[in-house]
């Protein structure tokens, strides 16, 4: 049972590790505008320019969305670390509950434009794909095998 486990503790950082590099750093070449956190330009991100100019708060783009990227890379490392992978799954377990209740704020909303200024819909893929995080961050805590399982 515990090979088991660590065999799919493994799967769930290395989904969560790929997911999150994704959306915050992109490594693929020619990524769309304004859903890479780190390389977009300021007010070009679609989830954190709305959230500054629907809420009126102005540190949510870009201090907000740096913060937020800074702390995603935490977690990330903390996923590669089979020590400390609970802390990063529960880190990034926060951070997505916090981006839902983002989602279904007025703020926000579950869908978002594709591009900042476009009239075209994501049908709410941003918010579908940060409830799969949040279930693979949770299931990743229940399952990452602790110190008293190993015997």
């Amino acid at each position: 049972m515990h090979t088991v486990r660590t065999l799919l503790s493994w799967l769930l950082a290395i989904f969560l590790i790929a997911v999150l590099l994704h959306s915050t750093v992109h490594p693929l070449p020619d990524p769309a505008t304004g859903q890479v956190l780190l390389f977009d330009l300021p007010g070009q991100n679609v989830i954190f320019a709305t959230l500054a100019e629907r809420s009126g708060i102005a540190l949510f783009e870009p201090t907000g969305r740096l913060i937020f990227s800074g702390v995603i890379i935490a977690a990330m490392f903390c996923l590669l670390i089979p020590y400390f992978r609970k802390f990063g799954a529960g880190l990034a377990a926060v951070l997505m509950g916090g981006l839902i209740a983002a989602h279904l704020s007025p703020w926000l909303g579950m869908e978002l434009a594709v591009e900042m200024g476009s009239d075209q819909s994501d049908t709410g893929a941003q918010f579908y794909l940060t409830v799969a995080i949040l279930t693979a961050s949770l299931l990743l805590i229940a399952v990452h095998p602790g110190r008293d399982d190993r015997h």
